[in-house]
Protein backbone atom coordinates (compact mmCIF):
# COMPACT_ATOMS: atom_id res chain seq x y z
CA UNK A 1 0.00 0.00 0.00
CA UNK A 2 1.26 3.27 -1.24
CA UNK A 3 1.58 6.40 1.57
CA UNK A 4 -1.23 7.82 -0.79
CA UNK A 5 -3.58 4.96 -0.50
CA UNK A 6 -3.16 4.56 3.23
CA UNK A 7 -4.33 8.32 3.82
CA UNK A 8 -7.09 7.67 1.84
CA UNK A 9 -8.88 4.57 3.00
CA UNK A 10 -11.72 4.88 5.09
CA UNK A 11 -13.51 2.35 6.88
CA UNK A 12 -17.29 1.70 6.94
CA UNK A 13 -18.07 3.59 9.59
CA UNK A 14 -15.67 6.85 8.45
CA UNK A 15 -17.88 6.74 5.06
CA UNK A 16 -21.61 6.23 6.98
CA UNK A 17 -20.02 9.49 8.72
CA UNK A 18 -19.04 11.79 6.19
CA UNK A 19 -22.36 10.48 4.29
CA UNK A 20 -23.89 11.95 7.73
CA UNK A 21 -22.22 14.87 8.49
CA UNK A 22 -23.31 16.10 4.80
CA UNK A 23 -26.86 15.11 4.36
CA UNK A 24 -28.70 14.50 7.54
CA UNK A 25 -26.39 16.27 10.42
CA UNK A 26 -28.40 16.51 13.93
CA UNK A 27 -29.53 20.18 14.28
CA UNK A 28 -29.57 19.56 18.57
CA UNK A 29 -27.58 20.38 21.66
CA UNK A 30 -25.36 17.19 20.98
CA UNK A 31 -24.93 16.45 17.67
CA UNK A 32 -22.16 14.27 17.79
CA UNK A 33 -24.22 11.68 20.39
CA UNK A 34 -26.65 11.92 18.20
CA UNK A 35 -24.39 11.05 15.09
CA UNK A 36 -22.83 8.12 17.71
CA UNK A 37 -26.98 6.16 18.23
CA UNK A 38 -27.12 6.22 14.63
CA UNK A 39 -23.37 4.74 13.98
CA UNK A 40 -23.73 2.74 17.35
CA UNK A 41 -20.57 4.43 18.58
CA UNK A 42 -20.05 6.61 21.83
CA UNK A 43 -19.79 10.61 21.23
CA UNK A 44 -16.25 10.55 22.35
CA UNK A 45 -15.22 8.12 19.63
CA UNK A 46 -17.70 10.24 16.84
CA UNK A 47 -15.61 13.18 17.99
CA UNK A 48 -12.77 11.48 17.68
CA UNK A 49 -13.19 10.43 14.15
CA UNK A 50 -14.09 13.60 13.04
CA UNK A 51 -10.96 14.94 14.23
CA UNK A 52 -8.96 12.37 12.84
CA UNK A 53 -10.83 12.82 9.12
CA UNK A 54 -10.28 16.96 9.92
CA UNK A 55 -6.36 16.05 10.45
CA UNK A 56 -6.24 14.12 7.02
CA UNK A 57 -7.87 17.02 5.00
CA UNK A 58 -11.10 15.00 4.06
CA UNK A 59 -13.15 17.09 6.39
CA UNK A 60 -12.04 20.90 5.69
CA UNK A 61 -14.90 22.33 8.13
CA UNK A 62 -18.57 21.83 9.26
CA UNK A 63 -21.09 24.55 9.13
CA UNK A 64 -23.99 25.29 7.85
CA UNK A 65 -24.86 26.90 4.03
CA UNK A 66 -26.91 29.50 4.16
CA UNK A 67 -28.87 30.80 1.16
CA UNK A 68 -27.06 34.22 0.72
CA UNK A 69 -29.34 35.92 -2.10
CA UNK A 70 -32.74 34.75 0.43
CA UNK A 71 -30.73 37.36 3.18
CA UNK A 72 -29.98 40.10 1.11
CA UNK A 73 -26.07 39.18 0.39
CA UNK A 74 -24.30 39.37 -3.25
CA UNK A 75 -22.31 36.64 -4.83
CA UNK A 76 -19.86 36.92 -7.04
CA UNK A 77 -16.70 34.79 -8.30
CA UNK A 78 -13.39 36.22 -9.25
CA UNK A 79 -10.18 34.68 -11.51
CA UNK A 80 -7.11 36.46 -10.93
CA UNK A 81 -3.80 35.82 -13.29
CA UNK A 82 -1.03 35.04 -10.75
CA UNK A 83 2.67 34.56 -11.26
CA UNK A 84 3.46 31.21 -9.93
CA UNK A 85 6.28 32.74 -7.40
CA UNK A 86 3.44 34.98 -6.10
CA UNK A 87 0.92 32.69 -6.02
CA UNK A 88 1.54 31.88 -1.96
CA UNK A 89 1.57 35.26 -1.06
CA UNK A 90 -1.59 36.43 -3.20
CA UNK A 91 -3.49 33.75 -1.92
CA UNK A 92 -2.74 34.89 1.70
CA UNK A 93 -4.06 38.17 0.92
CA UNK A 94 -7.39 36.96 -0.62
CA UNK A 95 -7.83 34.48 2.23
CA UNK A 96 -7.72 36.98 4.65
CA UNK A 97 -10.91 38.29 3.69
CA UNK A 98 -13.63 36.59 5.35
CA UNK A 99 -15.93 37.30 2.81
CA UNK A 100 -14.17 34.43 0.67
CA UNK A 101 -15.86 31.72 0.84
CA UNK A 102 -13.89 29.32 -1.26
CA UNK A 103 -10.12 29.86 -2.93
CA UNK A 104 -9.31 27.49 -6.29
CA UNK A 105 -6.13 27.01 -7.96
CA UNK A 106 -6.26 26.14 -11.98
CA UNK A 107 -3.17 25.56 -13.08
CA UNK A 108 -3.65 24.74 -16.81
CA UNK A 109 -5.45 28.34 -17.30
CA UNK A 110 -3.98 32.12 -17.29
CA UNK A 111 -6.15 32.96 -14.97
CA UNK A 112 -5.21 30.48 -12.28
CA UNK A 113 -6.48 31.91 -9.08
CA UNK A 114 -10.41 31.54 -8.67
CA UNK A 115 -12.41 32.71 -5.38
CA UNK A 116 -16.21 33.47 -4.25
CA UNK A 117 -17.14 36.09 -2.55
CA UNK A 118 -20.47 36.89 -0.51
CA UNK A 119 -20.69 40.47 0.72
CA UNK A 120 -24.10 42.37 1.88
CA UNK A 121 -23.52 44.84 -0.79
CA UNK A 122 -21.57 44.81 -4.33
CA UNK A 123 -20.01 47.74 -2.94
CA UNK A 124 -18.51 45.74 -0.47
CA UNK A 125 -17.18 43.31 -3.29
CA UNK A 126 -15.99 46.10 -5.28
CA UNK A 127 -14.04 47.62 -1.76
CA UNK A 128 -12.58 44.14 -1.52
CA UNK A 129 -11.10 43.63 -5.38
CA UNK A 130 -9.74 46.94 -5.11
CA UNK A 131 -7.74 46.40 -1.88
CA UNK A 132 -6.82 43.03 -3.24
CA UNK A 133 -5.65 44.41 -6.88
CA UNK A 134 -3.19 47.19 -4.41
CA UNK A 135 -2.10 44.89 -2.44
CA UNK A 136 -1.24 42.01 -4.82
CA UNK A 137 -0.06 44.17 -7.63
CA UNK A 138 -2.42 41.88 -9.86
CA UNK A 139 -3.75 44.70 -12.37
CA UNK A 140 -5.98 42.11 -14.02
CA UNK A 141 -9.53 40.40 -12.19
CA UNK A 142 -12.34 39.04 -13.57
CA UNK A 143 -15.75 39.68 -11.50
CA UNK A 144 -18.47 37.56 -12.49
CA UNK A 145 -21.12 38.44 -10.29
CA UNK A 146 -24.13 35.85 -9.94
CA UNK A 147 -26.86 36.12 -11.62
CA UNK A 148 -28.89 33.36 -10.95
CA UNK A 149 -27.94 30.18 -8.62
CA UNK A 150 -28.27 26.82 -10.31
CA UNK A 151 -26.79 24.48 -7.77
CA UNK A 152 -25.23 25.02 -4.47
CA UNK A 153 -25.53 21.60 -2.96
CA UNK A 154 -22.70 19.20 -3.68
CA UNK A 155 -22.60 15.93 -1.44
CA UNK A 156 -19.55 13.45 -1.99
CA UNK A 157 -20.57 9.75 -1.73
CA UNK A 158 -18.01 7.77 -0.46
Amino acid sequence: MTPTSRALHLDELDKKLLIYLQEDFPLCLRPFRQLGRRLSLDEDEVIARVKRLKGRGIIKRIGPIHNSEKIGYKRTLVGMPVPKNKLNRVADIVNGFSEVTHNYLRKDSRFNLWFTLICPTRSRINSILRVIKRQSGVKEIVNLPTVRTIKIKTVFKV
